[in-house]
């Protein structure tokens, strides 16, 4: 198991070299020159010279994707055009907002997904079989933006229930100390801040997992039919072992193996930044902050975002062979095997 997380590990680097790569091309050639964003349209051309010179842009491509890799091994992503700020802090104060949402998004996505598919499995072609693939196509199908401004509309500003932008209240706010508001507000012992900002969180939460959840429960309810076919589960069933157990005992643990592949890769889809979801709430994350630096051509900053997002699939993708392990234990890997 050792040798093959070190495997995985070092395939990393080729990975991330291939992105960076990509990522960094692709901004010198379809990006607009960041030189009249950032200085204005009334700039002059002896200040735009200036300041491609001052930010490396007038050397040679190669030699800026040289610079550019040698400050990532070394932890310097560059510095952002406009607030001046290394890029490394500017994706951390944004990275804790992304990572409570999306960790809330998935745990209820998993829970209700899980859920719907066992239920649909157990009673196939019942009515509740129905209406939870008919839920799992809904959520599949509508369009992301759409339904958070829906949600907006109907709990904010026709029912009042609901805050529709930000994280928590200004005057709420608690001292950031880990930058997750939850915790923050716990470790001040502020229980009303704790209510405003768990209120905050949940329209772009639901919004946010409904995808995930109809994915789950689809995937929940394949593996789950699979499973209750199996020898063994009939075997256990004329032994006169109650259906519950057999459901929760015997069929769930081993139909979760697939459904443990597909919550991995949606939390890593999450944690890279929920760009529709975060533009439409306001949500200080790194997806809503990465799409206006794309607007504006902020090279550097797009550029460390996107390693990021690599470097988290490829670390879920790695927890989940991991999981694989624990949850089935004929599961066996070596230093040989990808």
């Amino acid at each position: 198991m050792i040798k093959y997380i070190v495997k995985r590990l070092l395939l990393l680097i080729p990975v991330l070299f291939g992105v960076s790569l990509i990522v960094f091309f692709l901004m010198r050639v379809c990006a607009p020159d960041p030189a009249p964003i950032v200085l204005g349209q009334h700039a002059t051309q002896e200040s735009m010279d200036a300041w491609r010179e001052a930010n490396g842009l007038n050397d040679p491509v190669v030699v800026q994707y040289v610079d550019f890799i040698k400050g990532a091994f070394t932890g310097d992503l560059g510095t952002s055009y406009y607030t001046k700020t290394p890029v490394v802090d500017e994706i951390m104060s944004r990275f804790p907002a992304t990572v409570e949402l999306a960790i809330v998004a998935i745990i209820l996505a998993s829970v209700l997904g899980i859920v719907v598919g066992v239920i649909s499995a157990v009673h196939k072609n019942s009515i509740f079989d129905n209406g939870g693939m008919l839920l799992s196509l809904v959520g599949v199908s509508i369009p992301i933006f759409w339904l958070g401004i829906m949600l907006i509309i109907l709990f904010s500003g026709t029912l009042h229930w609901l805050p529709s932008t930000g994280r928590v209240d200004p005057a709420l706010r608690p001292d950031t100390v880990t930058g997750f508001m939850i915790i923050d507000s716990i470790l001040a012992g502020d229980m009303e801040a704790l209510k405003d900002v768990l209120r905050h969180l949940v329209l772009p939460a639901v919004t946010l997992s409904l995808y995930s959840m109809a994915i789950i429960a689809r995937m929940t309810r394949s593996s789950m039919l699979e499973t209750l076919n199996q020898d063994y589960i009939r075997t256990a069933r004329a032994k006169g072992v109650p259906e519950g157990k057999v459901t929760r005992r015997h069929a769930l643990r081993n139909a979760m193996l697939p459904v443990a592949t597909v919550i991995g890769l949606q939390l890593g889809s999450l944690l890279g930044g929920a760009v529709l979801t975060e533009s439409v709430y306001s949500w200080p994350g790194i997806g809503n902050y990465t799409v206006q630096c794309i607007m504006k051509s902020d090279f550097p900053v797009v550029q460390g975002v996107v390693l990021l997002i690599a470097v988290i699939f490829v670390l879920m993708n790695l927890i989940v062979d991991v999981v694989y392990a624990f949850l089935d234990p004929r599961i066996k890997y070596s230093g040989k095997e990808a």
